[in-house]
């Protein structure tokens, strides 16, 4: 446990729920005691660093995945605030992101500090973007790389004309807790590396085996993009989806992108089913401000757009027409505006009718001054 607290033995024999990404960057236990001339020591060998990744690559029940949940649905009410957009996609090979970061066991990873899960922070979404649209789409000529970087600058911003760009890009997170694996690099030439000016770059040095976690393929992550103000049109929105998804299908994102890594396929578009709830939410409120046969109206109309003119719809319409007779004419105007809906979207409005329905039609068409 060195060099820990020995009351740390306790956390880890206890632990439950914890912050992974915590766990990661505070809680390395593998060390062993050494003693040497110099006095004692800590060390950590290859097997020690193998059990730490492990403990991580073992299982992800060990996140906590209801603070993920409630992150996810918290953005969604942003983004429906904002108008964005919602894509999942799924990663098509490994996943890495923040290897060069700061870490005991030389290879880092990027953990949500809050969340304990691994991510990709938006500005790093945004630079990728940025990239493929830039230095991919804007190669073929000098005026194409121009208007490569007026786009650019207009969706994404720069320091020099635009300043706020169109477009936000939210960080990239996993829809579920996902798996981890542990992953190796294999550097042939540490001694050039560590001191190129003494060192050559030789064959005959030894490999150095560096483990590091990896997001496995197949695992889903939400990509989410919003306009930032209202210069931002539908079409600049479209264009950023469409800008994300072939930058992530081609150049990937994250680290090792060079060798494959970062990779995603299976884009969807989850934009509708997941504000369709909102929608619901919206439509509910809106009816509370109603009077009665306002919210009685706007019902039947919800109930044919959801479920089509159903035989209990058509029952409705005809007890309404009965009871438009007792109704001042302000109201027989609004209820005869809602048959005419209902019966045009059954076929009960023009065509082939019969008597009673023929004349219903005619009494409703001259409450309309159709007659």
């Amino acid at each position: 446990m060195l060099p820990l607290y020995k009351g740390a033995q306790e956390w880890r024999r206890n632990r439950q729920d914890p912050n992974l990404g915590l766990e990661y960057d505070k809680y390395i236990d593998e060390w062993s005691r050494t003693d040497g001339q110099t006095g004692v020591g800590v060390s950590m060998g290859p097997d020690g660093k193998r059990r730490f990744y492990d403990r991580f690559a073992a299982s992800p029940s060990n996140y906590t995945s209801n603070l993920l949940r409630d992150y996810r649905e918290r953005r969604y009410g942003l983004l429906w605030e904002l108008g964005g957009r919602v894509v999942r996609a799924r990663t098509a090979w490994r996943f890495v992101s923040g290897l060069g970061g700061s870490h005991p066991l030389e290879a880092g990873f990027i953990w949500h500090r809050t969340l304990g899960v691994p991510y990709l922070p938006g500005s790093s979404v945004k630079g990728m973007v940025r990239a493929w649209l830039t230095h991919w789409l804007g190669r073929a000529d000098s005026a194409a790389a121009e208007r490569a970087r007026t786009r650019a600058a207009e969706l994404f911003g720069d320091t020099e004309t635009v300043g706020m760009g169109r477009l936000i890009l939210f960080d990239a997170m996993p829809e579920s807790p996902p798996r981890l694996e542990v992953d190796i690099m294999n550097p042939h030439y540490a001694p050039y590396y560590s001191n190129p000016k003494s060192n050559l770059p030789g064959d005959y040095y030894s490999p150095t085996p560096v483990n590091f976690l990896a997001v496995p393929a197949g695992q889903w992550f939400e990509f989410a993009l919003a306009p930032a103000d209202s210069r931002c049109t539908e079409d600049d929105l479209a264009e950023g989806v469409q800008l994300l998804q072939n930058a992530l299908e081609v150049i990937g994102c994250g680290a090792k992108t060079a060798v494959g890594y970062g990779v995603f396929g299976s884009f969807q578009d989850q934009t509708d089913d997941i504000f369709a709830e909102f929608r619901k939410q919206e439509e509910k409120a809106a009816l509370a401000e109603l009077s009665p046969l306002e919210r009685k109206l706007r019902e039947l109309e919800l109930a044919v757009e959801e479920e089509g003119p159903t035989a209990q719809i058509i029952h409705a319409t005809m007890e309404l027409y009965y009871e438009m007779s007792a109704m001042n004419d302000d109201e027989k105007l609004v209820v005869a505006r809602t048959l005419k809906n209902v019966w045009t979207a059954a076929g009960r409005w023009s065509g082939k009718l019969t008597k009673k329905q023929a004349d219903k039609v005619a009494e409703v068409k001259k409450l309309l001054g159709e007659a």
